[in-house]
C-alpha cells in the first residue's frame, strides 16, 4: 500500500510540475492539476493541503536529481579545488536552466502575496545549503578547510560562484556562455579558497 501511495504522490508531483512550468504558479489551479493527473481534487488535497505545498514538493522532486549529481562531485575523492569547481559548475548550470529561472521569477512575484517564498525557503533552499554546510564541515574536520561556521561558509561559497551570472540571467540575459560560467566558478572557487583554505 505504501509503495502505491508513494508512486501516486510522485505521479502527482510530476504532472503538477509540468503544469506549473506551462502556466506559472499564479495561473495554475488545483483543478487543472487534478485534470492532468486524472482523478478528483479531493484526492489531490489528500496528498497536498495547498497549491503552495504541491508546488514546493514538485520543485523539490525536479531539483533532487540535479542536486544529488552535483553533490557527488563535491563529496568524491580528489583535489578539493577541482571538486569545488565541478560542484559549482553543476550548481550554476542547474540554476540557469529555463525551468529554474522561471521558478525564481515566480517566487519573486509571489513573495509578498503568499507564503510560498517562506515555505519554499524552509523546505527546499535551507536544506540544500545545510547539506553543503555539512560537506564543508567534513572538509574542515579533514583539515582541508579552516574552521568556521559551516552554514556561513556555504553561503559565501554560493555568492562567490554565482558572481553576477545568476543575476544577469534573472534580468533576461540569454547570452551567458559555458565559458563565462566556467570562468565565474573558477574565480569564485579561488576567492573561496583564499578565504577558507587552512
Amino acid at each position: 500500500m505504501r509503495v502505491k501511495t508513494d508512486a501516486r504522490r510522485k505521479a502527482i508531483t510530476d504532472s503538477a510540475w509540468q503544469v506549473f512550468k506551462e502556466n506559472g504558479f499564479e495561473r495554475t489551479t488545483m483543478s487543472e492539476i487534478s485534470d492532468r493527473v486524472g482523478g478528483s481534487k479531493a484526492t489531490l488535497y489528500s496528498y497536498f493541503k495547498s497549491k503552495e505545498e504541491l508546488f514546493t514538493a514538485a520543485l523539490q522532486q525536479a531539483m533532487a536529481s540535479r542536486s544529488d549529481e552535483a553533490f557527488e562531485h563535491l563529496t568524491g575523492a580528489g583535489d578539493l579545488r577541482e571538486r569545488l569547481i565541478a560542484f559549482g559548475r553543476g550548481y550554476l548550470e542547474a540554476r540557469l536552466t529555463p525551468d529554474m529561472v522561471g521558478v525564481e521569477r515566480a517566487l519573486m512575484t509571489e513573495a509578498e502575496r503568499s507564503g510560498l517564498g517562506d515555505v519554499f525557503r524552509a523546505q527546499a533552499i535551507v536544506p540544500h545549503w545545510r547539506r553543503l554546510a555539512a560537506a564543508f564541515e567534513q572538509e574542515m574536520a579533514a583539515g582541508r578547510l579552516r574552521r568556521a561556521a559551516p552554514y556561513t561558509v556555504a553561503l559565501h561559497y554560493r555568492g562567490l560562484v554565482e558572481a553576477d551570472i545568476l543575476e544577469r540571467r534573472l534580468h533576461g540575459d540569454t547570452t551567458i556562455t559555458a565559458g563565462q560560467i566556467d570562468a565565474a566558478v573558477k574565480d569564485g572557487v579561488e576567492a573561496f579558497l583564499r578565504a577558507y583554505a587552512p
